[in-house]
């Protein structure tokens, strides 16, 4: 049906007489931003503003339209769902399309769209189907139009995954969308968008030395570096945590790690499986280095609740009895302590000391540090000691001392943290005993500081604490409720 007819049909009535001018609008869309696609959106909105205005018989209401949007999305199609709402103010009595794939590709949307808009007396022109729902007979043919809608909707996104399933066999590159970087619209290749790798970088480094994630997004807000979604607002914690586990930032991709699982709803999901995947290695320009990505991942995997290990210390630690990585613990006899203990599957339970003073140690170690010895040995034949000897006396000039243990200068400078056994109490180092409370912080250059802990067996050991606790409480059991007490309001 042409659209001369079309307007005949609008504007009479079966007697002949003139009916009062009908609202008219029309609805275009078109579904990605490219050049081409934008071009026939310009020319649906100017072909459909001057074909309205230009009725003598019709009401020119406007014109809703929808850019860079899939008709598979409904819940995205803005302009549309205004349409919508104005239909149900009564604002509209005609709505035309260009055609049934520009209204909808989804059966049910287009069956439960255009029954609400025949229920509120709204009229739909389907123009290149020649359909209108004025017309009984066309309810038959919308059901069908809308099938084949759908099936070259689903054909499209099959289409689309085999086009990114050859680029990857061809070695080309693929397309991402990643926050510090764009496609080159000249080569299609993909580049680096200096501002916001900038964002990256800063994101990465504050991470590596010890910064919190909340503390991260404050400082991006403060310095305006605007998020992702391109809004002037306080950064997700999560955005971040997405972004330092992402490859793509040292210059990897996963093909296929994500896929579109139902072509209707555009919803993607992790492809743990479902369908093959590959990792590329330098797929494109690296915005952070491999080293830092790796470490901060390290970090963010020693941060989570659920791993054994702990931030910073990592497996730096062990068990001077039996080797089994000691982990952190908060202790609540008598006073409210966080220790290092041996404990676990496989651990001998041996061996027991309070965080504070293993940091402590370490610390001093760094800062009564022997730079000549460390100088000696970067002139020494042994090329990997000599460069960590070179690291180490460059992260000592620019940080003389450090006032708490971050994992990166644990990572570069210490290749592992000895204990001495801890073995004796007061009494029996008065007696002569061997004073083995030592903590011997081996550097990676080759050089080793040991210092003592300072920590006895029966002051300062919780086990032996619990003992002597429990042997008070027998002879004073007045004092528990006390206690119990204090245990709570150090909890």
């Amino acid at each position: 049906m042409g659209s001369t007819k079309i307007k005949r049909i609008l504007n009479q009535d079966i007697s002949g007489t003139t009916k009062p001018k009908l609202r008219v609008c029309a609805y275009c869309r078109v579904s990605s931003k490219s050049e081409e696609q934008l071009t026939s959106y310009e020319t649906q909105v100017a072909v459909y503003t001057e074909k309205i205005s230009s009725e003598p018989g019709w009401e020119f209401v406007g014109i809703y339209a929808d850019r860079g949007t899939s008709a598979t999305m409904m819940a995205r199609r803005k302009e549309f769902l205004r349409m919508l709402e104005d239909c149900e103010k009564g604002l509209i009595d005609c709505v035309i399309c260009k055609s049934l794939s520009r209204f909808a590709r989804n059966t049910l949307d287009a069956l439960n769209c255009i029954k609400k808009l025949r229920d509120l007396g709204v009229r739909l022109i389907l123009e290149k189907e020649g359909i209108d729902t004025d017309m009984i007979s066309s309810e038959i043919l919308l059901s069908v139009f809308a099938a084949f809608a759908q099936e070259e909707s689903h054909s499209h996104s099959e289409n689309v995954r085999w086009g990114k399933r050859k680029r990857l066999q061809n070695g080309e590159p693929l397309l991402i969308r990643c926050y510090g970087y764009r496609k080159n619209e000249a080569n299609d290749n993909i580049e680096i968008v200096p501002g916001e790798a900038e964002a990256v970088r800063l994101i990465f480094d504050l991470y590596e030395h010890g910064t919190s994630v909340p503390e991260i997004t404050r400082i991006l807000y403060e310095k305006g570096y605007t998020r992702p979604d391109g809004k002037d607002k306080v950064w997700d914690d999560s955005r971040i945590h997405y972004m330092i586990a992402n490859e793509k930032y040292v210059g990897d991709i996963i093909a296929q790690k994500y896929y579109v699982k139902d072509y209707i709803t555009h919803r993607s999901r992790r492809n743990n499986g479902a369908l093959p995947s590959v990792y590329i290695k330098n797929h494109h320009e690296p915005i952070i280095s491999r080293k830092q990505f790796e470490r901060c991942n390290v970090i963010l995997e020693l941060k989570k609740s659920t791993t054994p290990l702990q931030y910073p210390f990592a497996e730096f630690i062990r068990c001077p009895y039996c080797g089994h990585v000691l982990r952190h613990r908060k202790l609540l006899i008598q006073n409210c302590y966080t220790h290092f203990c041996c404990e676990g599957e496989g651990a001998c339970r041996e061996f027991v000391i309070q965080s504070q003073e293993v940091e402590k140690a370490i610390l001093k170690a760094y800062e009564t540090l022997d730079l000549e010895e460390v100088k000696r040995i970067v002139n020494s034949k042994n090329a990997d000691r000599a460069e960590n000897a070179e690291l180490l006396l460059q992260v000592k000039e620019k940080y003389p001392s450090f006032s708490k243990i971050d994992y990166w200068w644990l990572d570069d400078l210490i290749e592992r943290i000895d204990f001495g056994l801890h073995s004796h109490t007061a009494s029996e180092l008065k007696k002569g005993g061997i004073d083995d409370r030592t903590i011997s912080i081996h550097w990676k250059c080759g050089s080793v500081t040991t210092l003592s802990s300072g920590v006895l067996r029966d002051s300062q050991d919780p086990r032996h604490k619990a003992e002597l606790w429990d042997a008070y409480l027998l002879r004073y059991p007045s004092q528990f409720p006390k206690l119990v007490e204090e245990v709570r309001n150090n909890k």
